[in-house]
């Protein structure tokens, strides 16, 4: 199946997703999407850690190690067409579709997905039908488990955005 495209907005902007979160549920969530969606839609991902490893690095620097040691694990990868901003996460705003990081920048977004597993919950002031929350079950939080429930819990979220894209597009929802 081929990638879904969209038409640009009025203003010729690309679609934007905004996930919150760069575990192992945000990265397979992001990489998921990125594989569903053209180009027409922007990913960007924001954790406040970037899991690198300062040491790891210095030992890079000094040529202890080689460069492929500064490659995150496998599953802590990011493909070629999401961006990646190192932040803490203020607050979310849906009524106005930002996401307000620490250094006080602003993320706007048409798809914002909550993947902070077991870490505590993002201030979200109310609710919207294109936020999602993946990686965690229940109220406390419980991260998914990893392996196959956290894959069936993705490829949910890949459908309910694509679906929610899809009725924006039509205009069949009011926004």
């Amino acid at each position: 199946m081929g990638a879904v495209r969209f038409r640009r907005d009025r203003g010729g902007m690309n679609r934007r997703i905004v996930i919150l979160g760069n575990g192992s549920t945000g990265t397979l969530a992001a990489n998921r999407l990125r594989r569903h969606f053209d180009d027409d839609v922007r990913i960007v991902v924001v954790d406040r850690d970037d899991h690198r490893d300062p040491e790891v690095e210095l030992l890079v620097a000094i040529g202890v190690m080689g460069p492929h040691a500064l490659l995150p694990p496998e599953d802590r990868r990011l493909r070629a067409g999401i961006d990646f901003r190192c932040a803490e996460i203020g607050a979310v705003d849906p009524a106005r579709q930002e996401v307000c990081l620490g250094d006080g920048t602003t993320l706007g977004y048409d798809v914002l997905v909550v993947a902070t597993g077991a870490r505590p919950g993002v201030p979200v002031s109310g609710t919207a039908p294109n936020v999602f929350t993946v990686g965690a079950v229940g109220a406390v939080g419980a991260p998914v488990a990893e392996g196959p429930q956290a894959h069936a819990a993705v490829e949910r979220l890949v459908a309910a955005v694509s679906g929610y894209l899809l009725r924006t597009e039509s205009g069949s929802l009011a926004g």
